[in-house]
């Protein structure tokens, strides 16, 4: 990462955390969450309360702003929240609807290389229907072809995890002949590592190797090798920054 890539990511981080985090009254929390004392001090206490809402105003906003940061730097079609849209033959389209309602049964696996064939292979007739899926991160110029991404929770629930699998799909036949990467993609991952990821709603709708990012691969892949390392070194500074204010 460059120093004026740097510099923007420093300072998404630093205004986000200053515009996020809450001043509280300690002795009122101690009297609203007295149970909670059991486990937390006092700054463990304001953290437990700031907790849920930071967890979803990063995901509205810091997510996807730092991924575009980290991708313009090598990118020049850079995307949040693109339209990608089309027409798709209508047997093409019902047999994404069939794979996607077959994997939330339970009555296949996942396996992209055989899905997308048997996609491709379902035209018939000459109907067609107009098609249309948001990109939460596009990058029209990323190596080789498209890229797409679905930025979630790394443990989606089973709705979300179908509703990314269709848009997956839709993207890969779509685009087809531009050679599309598209991804379920994670910020970071719980398990730490790929072979110990083990929730059960992503395994059981997405093809793990080839429609999943995890944390590190995510921001390695939009950014280059290393990316990940220098956010987390960037947090790091930024976080020892915003404590030490909030301690004067």
């Amino acid at each position: 990462m460059k120093s004026d890539a740097r510099r923007a990511v420093y300072h998404l981080f630093k205004v986000f955390a200053q515009k996020t985090l809450q001043t509280y009254d300690v002795e009122k929390l101690k009297r609203a969450y007295p149970f909670h004392r059991l486990f937390f001090d006092e700054l463990g206490l304001v953290a437990a309360k700031q907790e849920r809402s930071i967890v979803t105003k990063m995901g509205q906003s810091l997510y996807p702003e730092l991924a575009r940061l980290i991708a313009i730097e090598k990118y020049s079609d850079v995307m949040l929240e693109q339209t990608i849209d089309g027409t798709l033959n209508v047997a093409m389209v019902n047999k994404i609807d069939e794979i996607v309602r077959d994997l939330r049964a339970r009555q296949r696996r996942p396996n992209h290389a055989q899905e997308m064939a048997e996609i491709l292979g379902a035209a018939a007739g000459a109907a067609e229907k107009y098609v249309r899926v948001i990109a939460d991160v596009y990058i029209g110029d990323f190596e080789g072809g498209p890229f797409f991404a679905e930025l979630k929770t790394p443990q989606p629930n089973l709705d979300i995890c179908a509703e990314s699998k269709s848009k997956i799909l839709t993207v890969k036949t779509l685009l087809r002949e531009q050679h599309p990467k598209a991804y379920l993609a994670f910020y970071y991952n719980p398990f730490i590592t790929r072979v110990a990821y083990a929730h059960s709603f992503t395994k059981q709708i997405m093809d793990m190797q080839t429609e999943v990012l995890m944390g590190e691969e995510f921001w390695d892949a939009i950014g280059g090798s290393g990316t990940f390392s220098q956010i987390l070194e960037i947090i790091d500074q930024v976080g020892n920054e915003i404590r030490e204010e909030k301690g004067k």
